[in-house]
């Protein structure tokens, strides 16, 4: 395995646990369908929440965050309603697009989540 891909899964496993450390249901991870990979799939009370994870060992060049594009947030979406449609036991909940950005040392990252990115 590539090492970005370790450093990716390593800040997945890091977003995985500060979800659950704040009371979301972790219900599926690296959903991958013909639109994109959606990271993390997770449920919070009413809400459905669809997570694009980012790490970025440094913050300059826009940082976790600047990675983040129209374009990707759009295939999200249309992942994410793609999901929905599978999972029909969840469709009442209300759904989120969220991100969350694992920044330096990636066995002591800074975590933060932003929700709602849309």
């Amino acid at each position: 395995m590539a090492q970005h891909n370790v450093y990716g899964a390593m800040a997945e496993d890091s977003a995985s646990r500060y979800l659950e450390n704040n009371n979301y249901k972790v219900i599926q991870r690296n959903y991958k369908d013909r639109f994109c990979e959606i990271d993390i799939v997770a449920r919070n009370n009413t809400t459905i929440v669809f997570v694009e994870v980012k790490y970025r060992r440094r913050r300059d060049f826009g940082g976790a965050i600047g990675a983040i594009t129209p374009n990707k947030v759009k295939r999200i979406q249309y992942s994410a309603e793609f999901w929905l449609s599978q999972h029909q036991e969840f469709a009442r909940l209300q759904p989120r697009l969220d991100v969350i950005t694992v920044v330096g040392d990636i066995s002591m990252p800074e975590v933060t989540h932003l929700e709602n990115i849309m």
